[in-house]
């Protein structure tokens, strides 16, 4: 069924996980066996805080209470009210949570903030895509009768780079205090990078535009074909990849007040959810044949979309009861309306967010950002089957 664009139009407490085990040939963990450098790519749902910086002017940021309210109390430029995955498998690897790429970067002359790097930094930009404007306007996604992120996956890959560099640099030279701040080259060998859920925003404007399903499902393989290439990584060493998929954003607040189309019974849109079905699969597939190209390396993927939908098909089982009307919102039958978005003075949170799936109308709770953290560290949603993730 064509979906109908309406009017308007947007753990780990106990746990003890800390590494994915490597083979074959691919980077160690530690002595100790354990992951001590992350690299994190991705959008909002793993975004530390570059969007803030990055658009400091922009409506609906997590700038404003009740953002961070479960956790630390007071806003941390995070989509939600507590930690997002990436924290949680931070605190599963005994590390700081990871500082945002844009917090300190610039000339050394200004006084911009130094951070300590030498664990991992986040590149992750909330709105973030996979494809850049141009190549979804090339794919019939018409990204410029929407405003864009402009840091997609190939710039968050040149961020990278550069962070590399200098990285490089501070330890052939000095560099002031950099060199003890930034991650040494074997550091950057043995770390763990993790491409987020890159395709989320991109079927998003495709949905937006107006493009029907049946075409934006065409547009699939763009989209994952440009994810894999994100493991053009290999070539500055990197040799642990943990591919985190999409999750099902067709029973998100979002969707489910801007879009209409039949449901399951699990009240998801129906036609939304096969495109991020879709998207898994065919992920799944290219990182398999990718595998076989670079044995030396350690490719993983972790399903985003099952391990979400377990929750979603047995909330009461995760201790969980709502799953999908937001937490923080402006009312009506999803608590989303654009006209009072989350974080505004029109709107108003619940009163037991660990009840919800949903902290806003698209990103998850703390509870459930470490239900999903924990079903990864388990290894059951995660390819291939044989990886440990457990420290040794």
């Amino acid at each position: 069924m064509k979906l109908q664009l309406q009017i308007f139009c947007l753990i780990f407490a106990t746990l003890w996980v800390g590494c994915l085990c490597t083979h074959g040939n691919a980077g160690k963990a530690s002595k100790e066996g354990c992951f001590k450098t992350l690299f994190q790519f991705g959008a909002s749902l793993f975004d530390t805080g570059n969007a803030v910086i990055a658009f400091p002017r922009q409506a609906f940021q997590p700038t404003r209470l009740p953002y961070g309210s479960t956790f630390p109390g007071y806003p941390a430029n995070r989509f939600s009210d507590g930690k997002l995955i990436i924290d949680y498998l931070a605190d599963a690897f005994k590390l700081e949570l990871l500082h945002p790429y844009l917090e300190s970067v610039g000339p050394e002359t200004t006084n911009r903030t130094v951070r300590d790097y030498r664990r991992g930094v986040c590149f992750s930009v909330a709105m973030a895509t996979a494809l850049s404007v141009e190549e979804l306007n090339s794919t019939g996604i018409e990204g410029k009768k929407l405003a864009l992120n402009p840091f997609t996956s190939d710039s968050q890959f040149e961020w990278f780079q550069y962070f590399r560099e200098r990285a490089l640099e501070s330890g052939t030279k000095s560099r002031g205090n950099l060199s003890a701040v930034l991650p040494s080259k074997e550091a950057m060998v043995n770390a763990l990078y993790l491409p987020g859920e890159f395709g989320v925003n991109d079927y998003r404007v495709g949905l937006l535009s107006g493009l029907r399903v049946a075409e934006l499902k065409k547009k699939v393989p763009s989209v994952v074909h440009k994810i894999v290439t994100l493991v053009k990584l290999h070539g500055t060493g990197a040799r642990n990849f943990l591919v985190v998929g999409v999750p099902p954003q067709g029973c998100s607040p979002f969707y489910l007040t801007v879009l209409s189309g039949s449901k399951d019974r699990y009240n998801c849109l129906v036609e939304v959810n096969e495109i991020h079905r879709l998207h898994e699969t065919m992920l799944k597939v290219a990182l398999r044949d990718l595998r076989e190209q670079l044995r030396d390396s350690n490719i993983m993927f972790a399903d985003y979309y099952r391990a979400f939908m377990s929750v979603i098909k047995h909330p009461s089982k995760h201790g969980m009861k709502v799953r999908n009307v937001a937490c923080c919102g402006g009312g009506g039958e999803y608590n989303y309306n654009p006209a009072a978005v989350c974080g505004t003075n029109s709107s108003r949170r619940c009163s037991e967010p660990e009840n919800h799936m949903y902290w806003d109308d698209f990103h998850p709770t703390d509870a459930l950002n470490k239900i999903i953290a924990a079903k990864f560290a388990s290894g059951k949603y995660v390819e291939p089957p044989n990886v440990s993730l457990g420290c040794s």
